[in-house]
C-alpha cells in the first residue's frame, strides 16, 4: 500500500485499490490518475513530490463522477508526521 502525507508533513492515509483511505477506514477520495476527488466528485488534491498530497487552486472546479458513500476501507496503523515542504505558489495544502 502506498502511504501519503500532506505538504505540511501530516500523515493522511494509504491507497487501497483506487481509493485514498484514512487509517480509521474512512474513504477520503478516489484516485483518477494522480488527481483525487471526493465522494461528490469534487477535486480535492493530487499526488505531488514524494507521495505528498497537495491541492492545485486552478483545479478547484474540476469534477468527476461521484461514488458511493457506503464504500469503506481497511483500518490501518497511523504513521508519524514528517518535515513540511515549502508551499508552491498557486497551491494549498491537502486537508483531510
Amino acid at each position: 500500500m502506498e502511504k501519503y502525507w500532506n505538504w505540511e508533513g501530516n500523515y493522511i492515509g494509504v491507497r487501497q485499490k483506487d481509493y485514498l483511505t484514512a487509517c480509521d477506514g474512512i474513504i477520503l477520495g478516489k484516485f483518477y490518475g494522480k488527481e483525487i476527488y471526493d465522494q461528490n466528485g469534487n477535486y480535492i488534491g493530487e499526488i505531488g513530490k514524494n507521495n505528498r498530497l497537495i491541492k492545485n487552486k486552478t483545479k478547484e472546479n474540476f469534477r468527476r463522477p461521484g461514488f458511493s458513500f457506503y464504500v469503506k476501507g481497511t483500518i490501518t496503523a497511523p504513521f508519524k508526521s514528517c518535515d513540511p515542504y515549502p508551499m508552491i505558489p498557486g497551491y494549498e495544502d491537502f486537508l483531510r
